[in-house]
């Protein structure tokens, strides 16, 4: 088994530089040019630390862990086999290596992050230029940032560390309350508005990413502690961020929802942060996703496609009729075709064969297949993975109006939704409720891990509601038989969802490592 620092030992690695060179934003010096004080010495040196919090350090929160929590969990996925299956039904252990491996990468970012945060501080010379440094920091803060914000949803109270070395004296570490967790958030992020660059290199982080993230943030926080309602002083700091984004970034959704998980539209103008994947250059700098989720190695044309976890009948029945365009994008149906996935073997493409359906986002053929530049081998693609989408901040917006209503006729919230609704060839609405809000949230981003947040966001302030969703799901996967009236046939799979379903366990090597995970969370601003 392949051993995970516990949390101290990731918070004091200090090597940021490491991987190999790419064709992008993402080149590294070579492997062994650690951080010395001869480093951050130029704004070309900063490029390059911050550069390495894009991937490598996200790897093992990427795959399994964002997809297990986020639509396994969810009810959008379903895995058979142990230890996936703890998943679907609420089981999840405190010795459960996925819940190991995500918590160990989050932390593995914030402690880069801090490195590369606290490096510039204390190495980068008083000659280069704080527009400069400062951008930096925002990157890097805004690294943090989204690190804390899984970490408070899945486990809610967790330790808030800003400094590594301190850890050499004072290795326990207790964990801080929810609310400070958020505020440290918010300055992480509200720092990067105000100090990243409104445009950069595609891929890169903005002040446009951090309002984004600011404007979801913001909607989540505006549940917590609540009862039915939620607080709208949060819902309007929601509002007002996604507004921003909306009406000055000048960003565009991407034309056809199914070009976004084309290899070829990489870093495309909606996309405003992924995950950045470089293949065939050392383990841990790609994107493994197709490997698992493909339905067969006449899908990849390297020998894997595994097809380890399924679309669920529940996310089937997520698509309305007409929503073709969104749910051949994410899962395969019995004789769906697909031209684009081609490889040596099936010049013309790929056609499913089997009646039990695969997923079919993040999967883009093999080595020769147009546009991927042989850069597919097997566990290997440089596919990004896409952490918030502008089409998310629209849905954000349109929530963030709806807010404490039972319905709402806004036009701007009308306009914003429709926005995403309508690029999937769906006719526009004339009024939205909560339940169209949820929904078409979950067609557009399944298994994209973000459903589990939605429910959990509702969870937070009206928990029988949340429940009820996952009580009257239908989390096993199905059969598809294409006829004149399609076959479809399920072994029902319906679970109970109890409050202590909203978070996770803390992974037992940190609970031995650290103790003080076990005693009451403490305040972190005094």
């Amino acid at each position: 088994m392949k051993l995970r620092q516990n949390f101290t030992a990731a918070l004091l690695a200090t090597s940021l530089l490491l991987g190999a060179c790419s064709k992008d934003f993402l080149d590294r010096p070579p492997q062994g040019q650690l951080v010395t004080d001869n480093f951050y010495q130029t704004a070309s040196d900063l490029r390059l630390a911050t550069a390495g919090l894009y991937g490598r350090p996200w790897f093992d929160f990427n795959y399994p862990f964002l997809l297990d929590v986020g639509d396994v969990m969810a009810g959008n996925a379903y895995a058979s086999w142990n230890p996936r299956s703890s998943y679907v039904n609420f089981s999840v252990s405190a010795g459960d290596n996925g819940v190991l491996y995500g918590w160990s990468s989050l932390y593995n970012v914030i402690g880069q992050a801090n490195t590369t945060i606290n490096n510039i501080r204390t190495i980068a010379p008083a000659g280069l230029a704080e527009a400069a440094k400062n951008s930096a920091i925002g990157e890097a803060r805004f690294m943090r940032a989204v690190a804390y914000f899984y970490l408070v949803r899945l486990w809610g109270p967790v330790p808030i560390v800003e400094n590594n070395s301190a850890l050499v004296e004072k290795p326990l570490v207790p964990r801080h309350q929810v609310a400070d967790v958020y505020r440290f958030i918010l300055e992480d992020l509200q720092f990067a508005a105000e100090n990243l660059p409104a445009t950069d290199v595609a891929g890169r982080v903005t002040s446009w990413s951090a309002k984004g993230m600011l404007a979801k943030v913001y909607l989540t926080k505006a549940g917590l502690g609540q009862s039915g309602t939620r607080n709208p002083e949060d819902l309007n700091k929601a509002k007002q961020y996604a507004g921003e984004v909306m009406t000055s970034s000048g960003l565009t959704l991407l034309p056809n929802y199914y070009d976004l998980f084309l290899r070829k539209s990489k870093n495309n103008s909606e996309s405003l942060f992924s995950l950045q994947w470089v293949a065939n250059q050392g383990w841990g700098n790609q994107n493994v996703y197709q490997s698992y989720l493909g339905a067969d190695s006449k899908v990849t044309g390297v020998g894997d496609g595994w097809n380890n976890i399924s679309p669920t009948l529940d996310l089937y029945n997520t698509f309305e009729p007409g929503d073709n365009v969104r749910r051949k994008a994410t899962m395969m149906l019995n004789t769906d075709k697909y031209p684009e996935l081609t490889t040596a073997d099936n010049p013309n493409g790929y056609t499913m064969t089997a009646t039990t359906p695969s997923f079919k986002k993040y999967v883009i053929g093999g080595p020769t297949a147009p546009g991927n530049d042989g850069q597919v081998s097997v566990l290997q693609t440089d596919i990004n993975t896409y952490i918030l989408r502008l089409a998310d901040v629209y849905l954000i917006y349109a929530e963030a109006i709806l807010g404490n209503s039972t319905f709402t006729s806004n036009t701007d919230a009308l306009a914003a939704f429709n926005k995403v609704r309508t690029r999937a060839g769906l006719t526009a609405l004339t009024s939205l409720d909560l339940d169209k809000i949820m929904r078409e949230r979950r067609a557009e981003f399944g298994l994209e891990g973000q459903y589990w947040f939605d429910l959990s966001r509702l969870h937070d302030y009206s928990p029988a509601a949340a429940n009820a969703m996952i009580a009257k799901q239908h989390r096993n996967t199905f059969t598809y038989t294409p006829t004149a009236s399609p076959s479809i046939v399920e072994t029902p799979i319906q679970v109970t969802a109890t409050d202590r379903s909203y978070t996770l366990p803390y992974p037992n090597a940190e609970q031995i490592a650290n103790p003080k995970l076990n005693e009451p969370a403490v305040a972190y601003y005094q």
